[in-house]
């Protein structure tokens, strides 16, 4: 005997829209993550700021430390409209020309010198006493 069942549609709220909830910040941001990685950018995406803007939101994500992508989505359909990824032109503060790590090995290896410096003049100190 075969049973037969027969699939019953979820009873929707009669106070319910069907329109769907606008999208909030979270979302906005995993949706322009999400475009970025699709284009590319697979490490060093960091949002950095979201805002709303006639009628689109917009995100602001820094991808590594020299760009800047902005991304445009509309606030209704959830889609992308636009998007830039351009280079930083923040002034940075001002810096040494040459980085710590570089500094602390020339210092390591000045140090190593002189120490093998010193260790021959002093073995040749020693073999002219003996």
């Amino acid at each position: 005997m075969a049973v037969v069942r027969e699939r019953v549609a979820p009873a929707i709220p009669q106070n319910a829209s069907p329109e769907a909830r606008p999208l909030n910040a979270q979302q906005v941001t995993s949706i322009a993550l999400a475009f970025l990685k699709s284009l590319g950018h697979k490490r060093g995406i960091k949002p950095k700021h979201v805002f709303i803007e006639n009628q689109r939101y917009v995100v602001e994500a820094d991808i590594g430390k020299k760009m800047l992508a902005k991304v445009q989505i509309d606030i209704v359909t959830s889609e992308i409209k636009e998007y830039a990824i351009e280079k930083k032109t923040e002034e940075a503060p001002v810096s040494l020309p040459v980085e710590p790590k570089a500094i602390l090995i020339m210092f390591g290896v000045s140090v190593a010198v002189s120490l093998i410096f010193a260790i021959l003049n002093l073995q040749t100190i020693l073999s002219g006493l003996f």
